[in-house]
């Protein structure tokens, strides 16, 4: 699998540097935790496809001849309902399917989401959920997600050619075997994990800097634009070496450069093949030493750990003030004018960074409510194909955008989806709005126009040279399952906690340390990464 993942990444490379860009405002999961089995591209299951699935096989094309009605739950980014959205009736008009669809702003899903699941008076069909993979993977094991492995194979030929290509049946099968979900994939330069470092190189021009090669330099980069007026307006006092939102949930996406090529969702990284869980190890130790130090220096933003996403945007779109933070896209928080001032820092020597398998999990799963699951996978498969995948990140072509005949496309401002970009997306397509199942075009990576879209897939595309997979597919019992779910609530939150009364000067780094490593194992550190170990083990 290695080798053809390399031969993904670097066709995907190739093209994402050739025209590059695309930020989302969901982010992306690294694929770390799947299947023990299920996963080959010949998995037995397939060559028993069920009874009732055979005798309808190749039998579901579009428009349907009679119309057919669903029920679905939909997470929503904005504030359009997903029945409203251009691109999701264009869909379902040239597919003759209606929809009652309850869609749910992000902020509630989670709360939202568990409320309908626990009352049983759930809908035929879940796009985008936010239940994590192996939540998925239990409600399935319950009988609440339908298998669909068989449907795949039998409906979905555009979606089983890439799983087969890309080998990634055993990221999405479940420790029982099963498929339980139909993925978002993602392609070209949105392979990379996301979040990055992103350092004014502006500021770097104006005193006559490099980019760090290290850790100590990055430390002196930071203080200069400190003490020298960085930006150039004669006032050295209203610099902001580096900044972040939430804390130790955004300065953890500075571990790379600590020789950590961290999985977000476990704190697990992969030493000279052997796995470590990150909070407990002296290397986070120092760590957490390095952002004390910024912190003690004035280096280090003290609002980092009371501020939330839309203050640092504010703030950093309001001025020229931000010398380094970590967030998806540079427009998020320097805004649309200066985002092409930063760059993504590099690396150091010796170092990858995490490298995401493309899937998006949580984008469609069918419950045993819906009595036609057939239909709703090759209804989705739709969106697995080029032509399918236009539609889901840009629209209807001369509603939310225009083909410019030249080989480019532009969002079709003023048209008549809306008159700026965020609202031609949010009301126009599906990849804005939500996370759908199916793929990310070529067309959106060869003919964007979009300037800061391109600069973003630019630079996504020059982590891709160093990017390299966190983890392999790893798979739970139920009961394992379970256990992490409950051990990892309360390590995650009191791991945040000390790492910012550490960093702010609340308690001392070296009088605390040992006892907060015990402490982490009181709560189950050791048991949970035991759980991790064998996961690996039986992975590798």
């Amino acid at each position: 699998m290695k080798k053809k993942v390399l031969a993904v990444l670097l066709a995907s490379a190739m093209m994402a540097s050739l025209a590059s860009g695309c930020g989302n405002k969901a982010s992306e999961t690294t694929g770390t935790t799947a299947t023990e089995s299920a996963g080959t591209t010949e998995t037995a299951s397939a060559a028993a496809v069920s009874e009732e699935a055979a005798g309808e096989s190749e039998g579901i094309t579009f428009p349907l001849a009679e119309t057919k009605n669903f029920s679905m739950l939909c997470i929503i980014n904005g504030d359009t309902p997903m029945d409203e959205v251009d691109a999701f009736k264009h869909l379902n008009e040239q597919s003759n399917i209606t929809f009652d669809v309850n869609s749910i702003p992000q902020e509630d899903a989670s709360e939202k989401e568990g409320l309908i699941l626990s009352a049983g008076d759930y809908p035929d069909v879940f796009i985008f959920s936010s239940l994590k993979k192996n939540d998925i993977d239990k409600y399935g094991a319950e009988g609440v997600f339908v298998p669909l492995e068989d449907y795949i194979r039998t409906y979905a030929p555009n979606l089983t050619s890439l799983l087969d290509e890309r080998e990634l049946w055993p990221y999405i099968t479940a420790p029982d075997g099963h498929v339980y979900e139909m993925p978002a994939l993602n392609t070209g330069a949105e392979l990379e994990a996301g979040f990055h470092i992103w350092l004014n190189y502006q500021w770097l021009d104006n005193l006559g800097l490099s980019e760090p090669k290290n850790l100590d330099e990055f430390h002196e980069v930071l203080t200069a634009f400190k003490e020298q007026d960085a930006n150039g307006n004669g006032d050295p006092n209203d610099e902001i070496p580096l900044s972040v939102p939430d804390g130790m949930s955004y300065l953890r996406n500075y571990l790379p450069y600590f020789g950590y090529n961290l999985d977000s969702d476990t704190w697990l990284a992969i030493q000279d093949g052997n796995l470590v869980y990150i909070p407990t190890e002296e290397g986070y130790k120092e760590f957490l030493r390095y952002f004390t130090d910024l912190y003690k220096e004035g280096l280090l933003d003290p609002a980092s750990f009371t501020q939330n996403y839309d203050q640092i945007a504010a703030m950093g779109s309001s001025g020229d003030v931000l010398g380094c933070f970590s967030a998806l896209a540079s427009f998020q928080f320097a805004g649309r004018d200066q985002d092409e001032e930063y760059q993504t820092l590099t690396p150091f020597a010796g170092q990858v960074y995490p490298q995401s398998t493309g899937i998006m999990h949580g984008s469609m799963m069918i419950t045993d409510a819906c009595d036609d699951p057939a239909t709703l996978v090759a209804w989705a498969d739709q969106l697995y194909t080029q032509e399918g995948g236009e539609l889901y990140w840009l629209g209807v072509e001369g509603n939310s955008y225009v083909d410019n005949g030249d080989g480019t496309w532009s969002w079709n401002i003023g048209g008549p989806i809306g008159d700026d970009i965020a609202t031609v997306r949010e009301k126009g397509t599906l990849k804005y709005q939500t996370a759908f199942p199916g793929i990310q075009p070529d067309f959106w990576f060869t003919g964007i126009t979009d300037p800061d879209e391109s600069y973003l897939i630019t630079q996504r595309a020059k982590m891709l040279d160093y990017g390299e997979l966190t983890l392999p597919a790893m798979t739970y019992t139920t009961e394992e399952t379970e256990t992490i779910a409950s051990l990892k609530a309360d390590l995650d939150s009191y791991i945040n906690q000390y790492g910012a009364q550490v960093i702010t000067g609340a308690i001392d780094l070296d009088d605390s340390w040992d006892d907060y490593v015990s402490t982490m194992n009181t709560m189950g550190a050791s048991e949970l990464f035991e759980i991790y170990q064998n996961a690996f083990s039986n992975a590798k």
